[in-house]
């Protein structure tokens, strides 16, 4: 059964059984509090949504930032069974190669599909750990990325325990990362900053391109060219080199959180600050640039979502066989 999640603050989770259609399934620590509303910094806590992995019919998803937090698995995008509890914090999960890899130093990997855990190795670049991707190049590496003020690192593995720092890293490339794609021999790494950061050895060496002011969304890969979005404009690439630009439609929304399904359907929510509950808006596309906004009763407005993604999981609780 294929089905889009997305993950957001305060424990928040809704999923798409319809190719983006409608949204079902909305769950929270609590449906009741606002997020940045009376003193609650969603940001800094247990139930901070930090990630979503899939692989093989099974979502990972990590929870937490500054505070103790944990690390979940669903076979069905709805229940989901804590595997990990009271963790450090981890910056986002990856799959690949048959393994999870979740973001800290010292990692943590499971062989299992998220059932147990073990200790993988240190990341040794002393900063906060950020963004994780797998990148299917060669045999495979794990990308991850660290920030801390004005400090940046990338470092790359093939197992998820050994870790060696890229060789060549221009100082742009690690900051305000939101987001990392692998398409056709390129990862590209996208910042807020307005940039990428492009490689084509699987993260050892790495080009920074500059691409616009800013940017709101994280990269896509659509089979044939990278997407990234700054609010209502598209900005597409076949390299991660070469950037074309154009308006989306309609022009009036921002598109932030993004996900594509294979078969070309892509799902979206409003970028902003502050911009959540009443105001949260979910967005449909069938080729990235025509986009629906979805009406309100195709959905729940909740707590602020910060990652999306695309899966198959086993038809139950979650999304019930056709």
């Amino acid at each position: 059964m294929p089905v889009f999640i997305a993950q957001g603050h305060y424990g928040r989770t809704t999923i798409s059984c319809d190719d983006g259609h409608t949204w079902i399934q909305n769950q929270s620590q609590d449906d009741a509090v606002r997020c940045f509303e009376a003193g609650l910094d969603c940001d800094h806590n247990a139930f901070a949504g930090r990630g979503i992995a899939h692989g093989d019919k099974t979502f990972v998803l990590t929870w937490g930032w500054g505070a103790p937090g944990s690390v979940v698995r669903s076979e069905d995008a709805s229940a989901f069974e804590t595997v990990l509890g009271d963790t450090p914090t981890f910056a986002d999960i990856a799959f690949g190669n048959g393994r999870f890899v979740a973001n800290n130093s010292t990692t943590q990997i499971s062989d299992d599909l998220g059932k147990t855990w073990t200790e993988g190795g240190p990341l040794d670049i002393g900063i906060n750990t950020r963004a994780i991707e797998f990148f299917p190049h060669d045999a495979g590496w794990f990308v991850v990325t660290g920030e801390s003020g004005e400090q940046r690192a990338v470092v790359r593995s093939a197992d998820g325990i050994t870790w060696t720092p890229a060789t060549t890293r221009p100082p742009q490339c690690g900051g305000y990362v939101i987001g990392m794609a692998y398409g056709s021999g390129v990862g590209v790494m996208a910042s807020g900053n307005g940039h990428v950061c492009r490689t084509t050895d699987g993260g050892d060496n790495w080009e920074y391109v500059p691409v616009s002011a800013d940017l709101s969304s994280p990269p896509i890969w659509t089979g044939s060219e990278f997407f990234i979005y700054e609010g209502s404009t598209l900005h597409r690439s076949a390299d991660g080199a070469s950037w074309q630009s154009e308006p989306i439609a309609p022009g009036d929304i921002s598109i932030g959180q993004v996900a594509r399904s294979p078969g070309g359907t892509f799902v979206a929510t409003n970028a902003g600050w502050m911009v959540w509950y009443e105001k949260q808006k979910f967005f449909r596309s069938e080729d990235g640039v025509n986009w629906e906004v979805l009406p309100a009763e195709a959905f729940t407005g909740s707590h602020p979502i910060y990652f999306m993604a695309h899966g198959e999981v086993t038809p139950g609780a979650g999304c019930p066989a056709e």
